[in-house]
């Protein structure tokens, strides 16, 4: 093999290299954003999920609140001193 066979096929190893690495970065991005994408529903998913569970204890809340003022009008009367 001369000197010229060999550089030239470095160079031909060093553009197939460059192709391979074009092709790979340019097919990248496009995986990323369906990553991005997918975790993005699946954050959209348990969002979703977190506020029905927060809208739920809200309203549980507001029944024990109510519950608790009955309860303790009921008790605060039943306390007080019977009239003599």
């Amino acid at each position: 093999m001369t000197e010229t066979t060999i550089l030239l096929l470095a160079s031909l190893a060093v553009i197939a290299l460059m192709a391979i690495l074009i092709y790979v970065a340019s097919r990248h991005p496009a995986s990323m954003i369906e990553n991005i994408a997918e975790i993005r529903r699946g954050l959209d998913l348990l969002l979703a999920s977190n506020r029905n569970i927060e809208a739920t204890l809200k309203r549980h809340g507001y029944v024990l609140f109510d519950a608790h003022k009955k309860i303790h009008e009921v008790v605060t009367k039943g306390l007080a001193k019977p009239p003599r």
